[in-house]
């Protein structure tokens, strides 16, 4: 459970941080994927939380959901380690196209951090 609370407070740092300084966390959100050390990263972390998810599953309330999206996470970790290069081309245009909405993914950002709370309470 300890890893889903600092996903929790991962979502609400980087929603504060686009609200902030959003030339900052555009910054970082295009350095993702950009270096092979940034995908493991991503991959890594994203494995942890999904697998958090499977974990933590039977003491939710939906458990087939939360270990469904806890796999989905899960493979989604596994194709940005088996295909590093789909990736990276996925990634940049994709924070490229989001830039002018930064400050509504900030406010989803927050939203979703405050829902995975209430969703573990």
């Amino acid at each position: 459970m300890l890893i889903l609370w600092l996903a929790s407070f991962y979502l609400l740092g980087l929603g504060v941080l686009i609200l902030v300084a959003r030339d900052r966390a555009h910054r970082f959100l295009a350095a993702f994927a950009q270096t092979t050390r940034a995908n493991w990263i991503e991959s890594l972390l994203r494995m942890l939380v999904g697998m958090a998810f499977v974990v933590a599953a039977p003491r939710l309330a939906h458990p087939l959901v939360a270990r469904s999206f806890g796999l989905f996470l899960a493979a989604t970790a596994m194709l940005l380690v088996i295909a590093p290069h789909l990736h990276r081309r996925f990634a940049a245009p994709a924070v490229a196209s989001v830039a002018p909405f930064l400050p509504l993914l900030g406010v989803g950002s927050i939203i979703l951090a405050i829902l995975l709370a209430l969703y573990l309470f």
